[in-house]
Order: structure tokens, then sequence, then C-alpha cells
């Protein structure tokens, strides 16, 4: 599967998060191109990978770009997605996590030739855990 843009990629994270500057936040599995550019992150991701707890098509990654900071307690995210959506499957949103098995991802994937809101929640605790 391609995954060209990743939700996960939050990114474009930020029109303004006030407490937070894009300067300030840190890569997992930085993409070879990326730039901060009018409060802006743009970046290329690199094909076909994604954050995925044991498919039904039976395959786990965790390789995708995703530009994070780390909070506590209660927090506010407003985040802007603009994309070149192609291929099936391209996708961008904003991800929570704690870890590899626990995350909640959302974001606009683009499949059939349409554009989709989704959302995918895994979770290994219980959900009261993720509420560091």
């Amino acid at each position: 599967m391609k995954k060209v843009l990743l939700g996960a990629m939050t990114l474009f994270l930020a029109q303004n998060l006030s407490a937070q500057s894009l300067n300030k936040m840190q890569w997992f599995n930085e993409p070879e191109k990326w730039e901060i550019k009018n409060n802006a992150l743009i970046m290329n991701v690199t094909a076909n990978s994604d954050y995925w707890r044991i498919s039904h098509y039976g395959f786990t990654v965790d390789d995708a770009p995703f530009y994070y900071a780390n909070y506590g307690g209660e927090f506010e995210v407003k985040v802007k997605l603009t994309g070149n959506y192609i291929a099936r499957f391209d996708q961008m949103g904003l991800m929570i996590r704690i870890d590899e098995k626990n995350y909640i991802k959302t974001g606009v994937e683009f499949v059939d030739g349409k554009f989709n809101i989704s959302t995918v929640l895994h979770t290994t605790k219980a959900i009261g855990a993720l509420q560091r």
C-alpha cells in the first residue's frame, strides 16, 4: 500500500499552536526532505510508510515520518492539512501517541478517487491509561 502523505504527519500542525512552535518539535522517522515555511511543515513522505498494528492483511508498520511534541495534561491542537493526494491510500492528519501499540490517528485519506475522513484507535491498555 502506498502511503505518500501520512496522517500521522500531523503536521501542517499548527497554524498557531500558541504554546508550541514547529521549530521546537522533533522527528520520529525523519523524512529525507522537509522544511518549515510560513509556519507550515512541508515534506515528502517515504512511499509505503504508515502506522498500523496487525492489519487484516497481516502486516505491522511503524515507519512513517511523525513530527511531534510531548505534552502532559490537557492540550488543544489545531491542524490544517493541505496535500497533493495522488495515489490510493495517500493520507495525512494528526496522531496522539504513547508508543507503537497505543495511539489514535485521524486524518484525510484518498481512496478510490474520493477523500475520506478516518480515525484509528489502537490500544493495549485501558482507555483511561491513554489519558496521561
